[in-house]
């Protein structure tokens, strides 16, 4: 792996649907570069399948993001944690740490309140949640996300036919979706695959929401970042980011601690990530065939 391919993997992470053309003008390639290059991403296991991910928020499920200190036994955690709802990603980080993605329905503050009992006798080491904002998704809305799940960069023509609909109905979806911030599409990459760099996190606590601390932050780690800073809680930013050395990462990780209205900066490094979202084409499924959405 080297500089062209992490232009490419960030142009792909950042949207997951951008044409080799685009991201050939990005990145300074030809179009055939591009498409080379992501097959050999693919076939070394790099980039491990393109995403659909979408806003559960949008569908009434509360988010909550929890690390986990464990004992090497990840599985049995992930049984607690369907305890309390479904679970949509896991990644695996160094020294017996696991963070967790659970999409769950019900009162958020009874969820966030049974972890510590579901989860003994592992320690919880931070949590971030979201709550449940339901938005009205038309009948059309659902039939294309469920497309998307399924083949993430299907083209506009191959959905329309596919459902019977008009090109332009699916791209004006598609685009009030996108712009609504309801799906977003990016890529999975295997991170013990990224040759010469080191893929990690960055959890950043701020003092209170500030916008101005939020774009210093953004303004410092850009050059690093696999993916724009994501804002997890009223207080709380995650920054996907990578380095070529472990020094370059320390370096990083102080430069975000002296940042004013920066109180704490928590960092994993990623060993694996799991994406698993089957069970939300079936919670589609049940969507379609509730009356108020035919």
């Amino acid at each position: 792996m080297d500089g062209r391919d992490l232009a490419i993997l960030r142009a792909l992470l950042m949207d997951g649907r951008a044409s080799y053309k685009s991201i050939g003008r990005i990145v300074g390639l030809s179009t055939s570069t591009v498409r080379s290059r992501v097959l050999n991403m693919i076939s070394t296991g790099l980039i491990t399948r393109f995403i659909a991910s979408l806003d559960l928020t949008a569908l009434g499920y509360n988010l909550i993001h929890v690390a986990v200190k464990h004992r090497g036994d990840e599985d049995y955690v992930m049984d607690r944690l369907r305890l309390l709802g479904n679970i949509l990603m896991s990644v695996t980080c160094v020294g017996d740490i696991t963070v967790f993605g659970l999409a769950s329905k019900g009162i958020l503050k009874e969820r966030l309140d049974l972890l510590p009992m579901v989860l003994q006798p592992h320690s919880i080491l931070y949590t971030s949640s979201m709550d449940a904002m339901p938005r009205r998704l038309l009948h059309n809305d659902l039939r294309i996300i469920r497309q998307l799940l399924m083949e993430p960069r299907a083209s506009i023509k191959s959905i329309a036919s596919k459902l019977n609909i008009s090109e332009r109905t699916v791209k004006r979806r598609l685009d009030y979706m996108l712009r609504h911030n309801i799906i977003h599409f990016t890529v999975l990459i295997n991170p013990s695959a990224m040759r010469g760099f080191i893929n990690f996190s960055m959890i950043i606590t701020l003092n209170d929401y500030d916008s101005k601390v939020m774009n210093r932050v953004s303004s410092m780690l850009d050059s690093n970042m696999l993916l724009p800073l994501i804002h997890v809680s009223q207080n709380r930013l995650v920054g996907v980011l990578y380095s070529e050395s472990v020094e370059g990462m320390n370096e990083l990780i102080r430069r975000a601690r002296s940042i004013e209205g920066v109180i704490n900066v928590d960092f994993f490094i990623a060993q694996r990530v799991q994406w698993m979202d089957g069970w939300i084409g079936k919670v589609i499924d049940d969507m379609l065939h509730v009356k108020s959405y035919t």
